[in-house]
This record gives C-alpha cells, structure tokens and sequence, in this order.
C-alpha cells in the first residue's frame, strides 16, 4: 500500500481542491481517498510519498498525437499550410520507430502525461507489422497507456480532386517516383487491426481504427471500417476539417461538409473522434452534439500549421463532446501538454468582446485534459479521475515552485496550474500505481541513449535514392500549391469570434464619441 501526500488534492475537473489531501494505492488502483492524517490512521503500514508542497491531480491524457520522439520542425520540416507542408514530411530519413516512439512517451509522461492517442502513419522504411509491433512496445517498456490507431488511406493521395489527371500532368520521372503501390492492401489493414486487438488489449492499451480523413478515404472503406469497430467494439479516429480546402473540396465535390457527410453515410458515433474541427460550421457542431461524436482540439498544432483556431467554446456550449490533443506540434516543440493547455484556456477566452462574456473556463480546459479524453480513447470509467476503483495515474506537482514568489491563494488551484504551471514542475508521474517519473526523471526510458541513437539516424547523409525523393517532393508540392491556389475565394469566410477589424466604421456609420476616452 501506498500513500500519496499532497499539500493540496483536485481530484477532478468537477471536484473542489482538497488540503492536505492523499491518495491510497494499492497494486494498479486507487483504493482510497481523504484527508492525509485519515487516510495514514486508517492505513498505517502504507509507505508514504509526496509532501505538502506538492499538488496531486489524475494523470493527462493527451487526446491525438502520432508517436514523433523528433518532431517534424526538428526533422526539417519548417511549419506551413498542411497541404503543402506534408511534402516537406515525405522527405525525412527514416529513423527507428521503437526510439522515436520511446523518446515521444519520455516527453509526455515527464509533462504529466499518462494516456496517449497515437495515429500510427507508416514511415514506408519498414515492414508495416514491425512498426506497430516496435510502436506499442515503445509504450509499454515506457509504462505508457496508450490507444493505438492504425492510419489507412486509399482516396485522393495528392490533391483534392481528380489525382488521375494531376498525376499525368507531372514530369514523366515524377510519375514513376509516385506511382508506387500502397504500404498494404484494405483487406491486409483489416486483418492487421484484429490481430493487434486480439494481442494487445487491456488495461495499457487499447487499439482501434485511424481512417486519415474522410477526404483522403472512401465511402466504401469508412463504412468499413464503422462497421468493424462497431463488432469489435473499438475506436475510430478520423481528421476532419483540419484545413479550409478539406471543407473546400467536401462542398464542392459532396455538396455537403465533412460531417454532415460521415453522418449521411452513418459513419458517425459516439466510438467515432474528429481530430480538430477547425472549420466546422454551426450545423456540423449540432450533428456532432447530437451524435456522440467526440473532437480533438489541437491548438499549437492548428496554429502552427496555418489551419486556424477551432470554435471550442462553441462545441462545448453546444454539448458536443471535446477534448485536448498535442498533434506533436506542441507550441514549444517539446510536447509540454501543460503548456497545450495554457494555450487553449487562453486561445478560447475571446469568443465574445462583450466586457465579462462567457468564455472557456480553467476547469473545462482541466475536463478537456482528463475525463473527456479518457472517454473518448476508450478507457471511459477507469482513468481521468482520482477516486476508488480507477487505475491509480497520477501526477504530483511541485506547487511551491509552481506559485513562486507568490501567487494569491484565492486562486483556484487549476487556474495555476495553467497560468504558471508547465511541465518543469512535474515531479512525480505513477501509471497504474507504478512509478515512472521520480523527481522529474524519468525512470522507464534511458533518454540520452535515444536520444542519441535518433539523432544519429536523422543527421545522416541522405544517400542518392533518398536525394531523388528529395527532388520529387519538392516537385509535388510545387503543383499541388498550383492545383489548390484561388480555392479559398470560393468560400465566404464569416468567424465565430472577432479578433480584429480593418474597417472603421459600424454598419457603415462613422463612428462618434460624445467624449474622447481617457
């Protein structure tokens, strides 16, 4: 048995902040909960852990991510429109997927993080069972939960649009560079999803479905796919609406946007997860409530990418279901999920310019993070608060470092957290009452010798195949910006919220004060 000693406790997102709470553990689940002398006189042989200057909350769960130890910045792709950015990603040299994944899990368990969602998209540089296989292991020699979502696409590999002809229009050696056969057949995918299921499930990890997006599947392959996740009874997780030509082409081509399409072809569900949403529209935000369907938010990564800023608040107000995911493209390249939560409290703060209006709170941000992100990997009642009968994940704070030199204590304590918190003060991360960060080390992963084994592999000379490539990505993405430009003039543009205005005038009256202001 084992007590957990916090200076102060929040259980959950909908839980006010405990003093002096702890938390009792034994095995891989939390047993108990209370005041610190309660819970030490009712267990008194437990060894004791923590301190009164730490606070203790349930483990994070980063909501979306891909598994990238070094991320795609680090890698040589510099940020840009995810259409044309991607091609820059097709370039990189082939790294060990066991240590990029094993440095990635590092990172996040020393953040605080505990579960992850990893959309598995192959690197083509190895067999596809061996990635997965290196994939999961990386997860489980970390002490990481994790849902492990195979990626599959079979529609539109280059544009939005008719591929055919965009293809034949490309130099004749940029052709036969492209036109090599998919990593595995529908059938192959299919199969490898069951069999993973069938060796991996339970409580470290869950696996289920990863369609790219319903732009880059067809209709036949996600009602497939809906269908064997329904039997299974598995997730699927799905980008949508990441970009402003994914809703371009959906409109233009389906006569309809991303979601009402799903829906219209009874893809949507409450198993079914939309990463990001960012150009959903007021209607897509009703079906998605009134489905289950659940969104992934991933701010830094939508910024970074030129995507935009995801009408969250909206989502919530709506009752849609919405949780918080790093993309690995977290804002400071270091997939600090604090800091992703930062961003995302303050990023939804502005829904309105009205003084005082309603906005996203700290505690609907905490909820995001935890309870929503649990449910909508799969691991529903069993993580994402701390109370008896859960997987004991969690995560002890140094509160006093976190609050110096002073912070006032009228402060909610999870409003702290996301104004000065990030994952420097992490101390302790425990995973299913096993100990895996200690004193913000972690304890699982030996990160200087992946560190170096990746760098090795990434800083390499690209040899004259992989020089070749380099050339017909930048070819690609020469066209393909050509083949989009002017889309974005088909759309009219009306945002949720208001950031700043070029006009100066209301309604097209010239403004007056009666007083200047002060």
């Amino acid at each position: 048995m084992i007590l957990v000693r916090s200076g102060i406790l929040v259980p959950a997102y909908d839980a006010p902040a405990m003093v002096d709470g702890a938390v009792a553990v034994s095995g891989e689940t939390i047993v108990d909960l209370g005041a610190f002398e309660e819970l030490s006189a009712r267990h008194p042989t437990a060894r004791v852990m923590g301190g009164d200057r730490f606070l203790l909350i349930p483990g994070l769960i980063n909501g979306h991510g891909h598994g990238r130890g070094l991320s795609s910045f680090q890698r040589g792709a510099l940020d840009n429109t995810l259409e044309s950015w991607i091609w820059d990603t097709r370039k990189f040299k082939p790294v060990p997927v066991y240590d990029d994944v094993s440095y990635c899990a590092a990172k996040l368990l020393k953040s605080g993080v505990t579960t992850t969602m990893h959309n598995h998209l192959l690197t083509g540089a190895f067999p596809p069972d061996q990635e997965f296989d290196d994939a999961i292991m990386a997860y489980k020699d970390a002490g990481m939960r994790v849902c492990f979502c195979p990626a599959i696409r079979n529609n539109n590999p280059f544009v939005y649009g008719d591929n055919k002809s965009f293809l034949s229009s490309l130099p004749q050696p940029v052709q036969e560079a492209l036109s090599s056969p998919p990593p595995f057949r529908e059938e192959d995918y299919f199969n490898t999803v069951r069999a993973l299921h069938a060796m991996h499930h339970g409580s470290m990890c869950h696996v289920g479905f990863g369609p790219v997006g319903p732009q880059w599947c067809t209709t036949g392959l996600l009602q497939k796919i809906r269908g064997t996740a329904e039997e299974l009874g598995l997730s699927v997780h799905i980008h949508s609406l990441e970009s402003v030509l994914q809703k371009i082409h959906s409109l233009t081509a389906l006569g309809r946007t991303p979601i009402a399409f799903m829906r219209d072809i009874g893809f949507l569900g409450p198993e079914v997860v939309l990463a990001h949403g960012v150009w959903a529209t007021e209607n897509d935000i009703h079906i998605l409530a009134g489905s289950g369907a659940g969104v992934t938010h991933q701010p830094s990564s939508n910024l970074r990418l030129r995507s935009g800023i995801a009408p969250v608040f909206h989502m919530l107000q709506a009752g849609a279901r919405v949780g918080l995911g790093l993309d690995g493209q977290g804002i400071n390249d270091n997939d600090d999920f604090i800091q992703e939560m930062k961003l995302c409290y303050l990023l939804h703060r502005i829904p309105s310019l009205e003084l005082n209006s309603p906005h996203l709170s700290a505690r609907q941000v905490f909820k995001m993070a935890t309870e929503t992100n649990a449910s909508l990997l799969g691991f529903g009642s069993k993580i994402g608060r701390i109370e008896p009968g859960r997987y004991a994940d969690l995560v002890l704070l140094d509160f006093g470092k976190m609050r110096f030199p002073h912070t006032d204590r009228a402060h909610d304590p999870i409003e702290v957290l996301l104004y000065g918190g990030s994952s420097e003060q992490v101390h302790t991360v425990m995973v299913g009452g096993q100990v895996v960060v200690e004193g913000g080390r972690i304890l699982t992963v030996d990160e200087h010798s992946v560190a170096s084994r990746l760098a090795e592999a990434a800083s390499r000379p690209r040899n004259p195949k992989e020089e070749a490539l380099v050339k017909t990505m930048d070819e690609l993405k020469k066209q393909v910006i050509l083949f989009h430009k002017g889309w974005v003039e088909k759309l009219r543009v009306e945002p949720y919220f208001d950031v700043n205005a070029w006009t100066d005038d209301a309604h097209g009256n010239p403004l007056s004060c009666e007083e200047p202001f002060a």
